[in-house]
């Protein structure tokens, strides 16, 4: 699919914008055009487009899947009322907290208090379950794990991809500046926005998936999971 991003403010011409362009060469700023085939056609679940701040990620993801699936993990949270309760209200219990375990929410207690009473790890791990108990079969998730620290965000990242990878016939986009989730989520696919390049797993003649793998430079041993509620 071809994304055509076109973005465009006023051009300033105040002094400090004026010295800016003549300090770093930069005729102007007013403008972002970038054009990116995002391979979301065909059969997969997970796929990722990463790059730096800046680089178009969620421009693009205002475009996939006909605009408007950029979900807020933070968003529409109930105030008085415990996460176990708030996340599929009218959902099976068992599913509601299988699902907080499963993307790496494993303490319980928490379970029992209102999403802004949570920590940023908490939060962040909250909203993955939602994503998944609200059952929508096109998401896009933006700054996936960009506010919580790197250790939680890799063990939540290989939680989720493992959880999401559960369900049948949906689809999951994740927009990220962080390169280290990559190997912790083993993507179907990757589009680097800083580059273009294009990463994915592809269909055996068998009807297999290819067994190609983003690297683990970390290994996953107790000494992080120690540190770490599952």
């Amino acid at each position: 699919m071809i994304i055509k991003v076109r973005n465009k403010t006023k051009d300033y011409n105040s002094y400090r914008s004026a010295r800016v362009k003549s300090l770093f060469n930069a005729s102007r700023g007013d403008e972002f055009n970038l054009d990116v085939d995002v391979p979301v056609e065909g059969d997969w679940q997970i796929g990722v487009i990463v790059g730096p701040s800046g680089s178009g990620k969620t421009s693009i993801g205002n475009q996939l899947f006909g605009g408007g699936k950029i979900l807020d993990l933070y968003a529409n949270w109930s105030k008085d009322v415990p996460i176990v309760d708030d996340i599929a209200p009218d959902g099976d219990f068992n599913a509601v907290t299988g699902l907080l375990a499963s993307v790496g929410l494993g303490d319980v207690p928490s379970w029992l208090r209102p999403f802004h009473a949570l920590s940023n790890g908490q939060q962040f791990r909250a909203g993955l379950a939602r994503s998944i108990a609200d059952n929508h079969k096109e998401i896009i998730i933006d700054e996936f794990t960009s506010v919580v620290d790197r250790q939680i965000a890799k063990i939540g990242a290989l939680a989720y991809g493992k959880a999401f990878r559960r369900t049948k016939g949906r689809k999951v986009v994740l927009l990220s500046c962080h390169y280290d989730i990559l190997e912790w989520l083993q993507p179907d696919w990757v589009l680097d926005t800083s580059t273009g390049e294009v990463k994915k797993k592809t269909k055996l003649e068998n009807g297999q998936v290819s067994t190609w793998k983003l690297g683990r430079s970390t290994p996953l041993t107790g000494n992080i999971l120690n540190r770490i509620t599952i």
